[in-house]
């Protein structure tokens, strides 16, 4: 039988790893990332501009006392802090979602004084929660959106104290009001000197609708009406403990004694506020629930357990904070874009009523970098220590 001996090696055909691509999330995250820059570095640059004595004796701050205007270089630095962690985590979700992260950029932040290092702080603080807001609703993967809104809702407490300090209402509105990409661009880009390649921000057209419901039977319904129930809580218990409690009394709290006449005097304005917007919040879930087919649920007996104002002013503090770790971790599985919109501004209202309700309690507005949330059970627990069974 005949045979042939090959002269030539047999071809092989190359192989090539392609790269993965990059999650969809990417760009947002990105985006994101671009604004973490510029706070980290706004606050890393401003702490090692001025000292703390300067700090604390800004013109700004010249109505505070001396308690307060203490505290004020301290809690710069805390908010610094988060911000350089928000920066490192970031990056570091993009680069294992296969993307590249945006690099710091180059700023010119425009301030000369303390006073003006302040007021620029507070605008970048309340731009971030805009920009979070506007933004959340277009993150796919459900993970990312938890973490996201931890940050936004630190973005409000620091927000919330930079207001206070630059003499603003701490809670401006019953909702935060979200900011397009584009408008938090624009803002943003007055501080920016270096070239900014906006296609890192570009989300593929063909990428996934985002899937925020929980692998459970919870409904939107369900979900809204869990926070009507502690809308309606802190709704009677700003609304019972100001008939129960004067203007003079609240001013004169034991746990206020540090504190001067400026922010004493502002404690029942600002707590009325807040009183405001959780009646608003109130009426906000009642016509939504509503409008969703469902039966919206009803207020209870309430039984807070406060005899002084200083003890009203501590179940303040839990309340909000509580509520903070509740829309966290609710509002992450509303599907309807709408209702998880309007979610996510009430979450960042009331992270900006914790913190100032933490500072009139001595308490560091802004505890953690990323805030925490709790489930349905575990608010439902805490909320039930204060319901009164018929």
């Amino acid at each position: 039988m005949p045979t042939s001996t090959p002269t030539e090696e047999p071809a092989t055909e190359e192989t090539t790893t392609e790269e993965p691509m990059p999650a969809p999330d990417v760009p947002i995250l990105n985006y994101a990332l671009t604004l973490e820059h510029l706070e980290n570095a706004f606050y890393r640059d401003g702490l090692e501009e001025f000292s703390d004595d300067e700090l604390m004796g800004a013109e700004k701050l010249s109505k505070f006392s001396e308690q307060v205007r203490r505290e004020v270089p301290e809690y710069l630095r805390t908010a610094g802090e988060h911000e350089a962690a928000h920066v490192s985590a970031i990056s570091d979700t993009i680069q294992k979602l296969n993307g590249s992260p945006v690099g710091e950029g180059k700023y010119d932040f425009g301030y000369s004084t303390p006073s003006e290092f302040l007021e620029v702080a507070m605008a970048l603080e309340n731009t971030g929660v805009a920009a979070y807001a506007g933004a959340a609703p277009q993150v796919v993967n459900n993970d990312i959106l938890a973490a996201a809104a931890g940050i936004h809702s630190v973005e409000a407490r620091h927000a919330s104290f930079l207001n206070l300090v630059n003499g603003k209402l701490p809670f401006p509105k019953a909702v935060d009001e979200a900011k397009s990409m584009e408008e938090v661009l624009e803002i943003a880009g007055q501080f920016v000197t270096s070239e900014v390649d906006s296609s890192v921000y570009e989300t593929d057209e063909s990428r996934p609708e985002p899937d925020r419901k929980a692998d459970d039977d919870t409904s939107d319904v369900d979900v809204l009406n869990y926070a009507l129930t502690l809308e309606h809580l802190e709704n009677a218990f700003y609304r019972d403990g100001f008939k129960e409690f004067s203007d003079d009394e609240l001013m004169n709290a034991d746990v206020l004694s540090d504190f001067g006449d400026h922010v004493r005097m502002n404690v029942p304005g600002h707590l009325e506020e807040v009183g405001a917007h959780e009646a608003a919040h109130v009426k906000a879930l009642t016509d939504t629930v509503e409008k969703l087919g469902g039966t919206p649920v009803e207020e209870a007996n309430y039984d807070f357990g406060y005899s002084t104002p200083s003890e009203f002013l501590g179940v303040a503090k839990a309340l909000e904070n509580t509520g903070v770790a509740a829309y966290k971790g609710a509002a992450p599985t509303v599907s309807n874009d709408a209702v998880f919109q309007a979610a996510i501004g009430i979450h960042s209202v009331e992270a900006r009523h914790a913190s100032f309700l933490n500072e009139l309690n001595a308490a560091s507005p802004f505890p953690k970098a990323v805030d925490e949330p709790k489930t349905m059970q575990e608010v439902k627990e805490i909320a039930g220590q204060f319901i009164v069974q018929d």
